[in-house]
């Protein structure tokens, strides 16, 4: 069925593609129109342009074009502009693209047609002024004219526009600052197509090559067999009259046995044929493994929340937490990750004609395996104990809803630490400790200020509560004056 590139009924043609396989179904279609929706599929622009060529349809040209584009292939891009005369779009193609000689060319084709819009345009790309005040002049807008050539600093084209004004009537007068709209010069001509990946050919086309191959060989040993067999040892038969027959027929008489193909040369059609450097082709396309980004080996190696976090993976990262610590709400911990996130990338642009890319810190850049690159620490111990401080200020001064707001960001943010030694973790589990105590004890003098004072219930609940927030705030006293003392022994 490979071989000879025959499948029955359109409907397995039909399923191929529907599955995916446009390459394969495409090994097996003769039409011209179902030919080049399928290499248009499956991305083969030089199958795609065959079968264009064949059809010369101007709506199979614009698919052509828009599928070449996306590849990079701009020279496909020009022919099938050319196919369908999209002088606007050709034009285009040759400004991205650097060729400012073609440019002019397209510039000069416009005025063969008259497109006036089209002329001015191309000569706006290429910052021709004095072709621009022509266009203008000849286009009856003399007062758009003298404004170009004036502002410019045409003075022989201003002169001469200045006739066109009748005595009296005001003349358009030129701008201070008026600055020369003037594109810049490519830095670089596209001559060549983008540069894409060699791949080998697949087990179908190279099936496909073989075929034709052995058709073409059996197709030439079909003619010389039709020969008769006088008609090159015939020693009269000298055309030229120069008694070189006989010698020529007894050369090939020599040399006739070389040309035995039938019992020589038998090449399986089945065989794909070496390549040039002598390493045969396994038949199947095997395309190119893709590596994994940074982000990707992040969570792939490492069992930190803040890695997975500063990655991107959120799914992994509140997974974690939940295994870890026990975290099930993680609602609150939505603004925090992603404010983390934002700070583990710079972004940068090489030049101005590309995309921006991105750029990651990492905490152990001197590490050469990139499997155990690790992102930069954004969140510090210190920076944590500097926000309890200012927890504290404003507790003084009686801003509890802020103080409160803060003091739960530093709670949710602690289990987001990565600490470098048992000290630090110890630390982090006191800030914990001293930032839950200090959010309770400001809760329960919040609730108490939104007690009644009119009944005696509500009067003792105030007690009770303003009892436990004291009771609360000795005890962190306490516990900060015993540590203080076991740090100076």
């Amino acid at each position: 069925m490979v071989k000879h590139s025959k499948l029955i009924g359109q409907s397995i043609i039909a399923y191929l593609q529907q599955k995916g396989y446009p390459e394969v179904a495409l090994h097996f279609v003769k039409d011209d129109k179902t030919r080049f929706t399928l290499a248009l599929e499956c991305g083969n622009i030089e199958i795609a342009l065959e079968a264009a060529r064949s059809i010369d349809d101007k709506p199979c040209w614009e698919r052509l074009a828009e599928a070449a584009l996306l590849q990079g292939n701009h020279q496909v891009v020009e022919m099938a502009y050319q196919r369908t005369k999209n002088f606007d779009k050709l034009s285009f193609l040759y400004l991205i693209t650097g060729n400012l000689e073609k440019l002019r060319k397209m510039m000069k084709i416009a005025e063969v047609r008259k497109d006036n819009s089209g002329q001015f345009r191309d000569a706006l790309f290429l910052g021709d002024v004095g072709e621009q005040i022509k266009i203008l002049e000849h286009s009856g807008q003399h007062s758009l004219a003298f404004l170009a050539a004036e502002t410019y600093g045409y003075e022989d084209a201003a002169a001469r526009l200045a006739k066109h004004f009748e005595e009296g009537e005001q003349k358009p007068t030129a701008s201070a600052d008026a600055t020369v709209f003037k594109p810049s010069p490519p830095l670089q001509r596209f001559e060549e197509n983008w540069p894409l990946l060699t791949v080998s050919k697949s087990f179908f086309e190279g099936a496909a090559s073989v075929s034709k191959t052995a058709t073409k060989l059996a197709a030439s040993t079909d003619v010389a067999d039709d020969v008769p067999e006088q008609g090159w040892g015939d020693e009269d038969g000298d055309l030229f009259g120069d008694g070189e027959g006989a010698g020529a027929s007894g050369k090939e008489d020599e040399e006739g046995a070389g040309w035995d193909v039938d019992e020589e040369l038998d090449i399986p059609v089945d065989i794909v044929p070496a390549t040039a450097e002598g390493k045969e082709e396994t038949g199947y396309f095997v395309p190119p493994p893709r590596g994994n980004s940074l982000p990707a080996n992040w969570v792939s190696h490492s069992q930190l929340v803040i890695d997975h976090v500063l990655a991107g993976s959120f799914e992994t990262a509140c997974r974690l937490l939940h295994d870890q610590i026990g975290v099930v709400q993680f609602a609150p911990l939505k603004e925090t990750m992603l404010s983390l996130f934002k700070n583990s990338r710079v972004v940068y642009q090489p030049l101005p004609i590309t995309t921006s890319l991105f750029a990651y810190p990492m905490r152990n850049w001197q590490d050469h395996n990139v499997k155990n690159l690790a992102p930069a620490v954004v969140l510090q111990l210190s920076d944590l104990v500097e926000r309890l401080q200012a927890c504290y200020q404003l507790t003084t001064t009686g801003k509890f809803v802020d103080a409160l707001e803060k003091l739960r960001k530093i709670m949710w943010s602690i289990p987001l630490l990565v600490v470098a030694n048992n000290q630090e973790q110890a630390e982090a589990q006191q800030l914990l400790e001293i930032a839950r105590e200090y959010a309770l004890g400001l809760s329960m003098e919040l609730a108490r200020k939104d007690l009644g004072k009119d009944s005696l219930e509500d009067n003792r609940r105030s007690c009770e509560v303003r009892a436990d927030t004291a009771f609360s705030h000795r005890h962190i006293s306490g516990r900060q004056t015993h540590g203080r003392q076991a740090d100076r022994q």
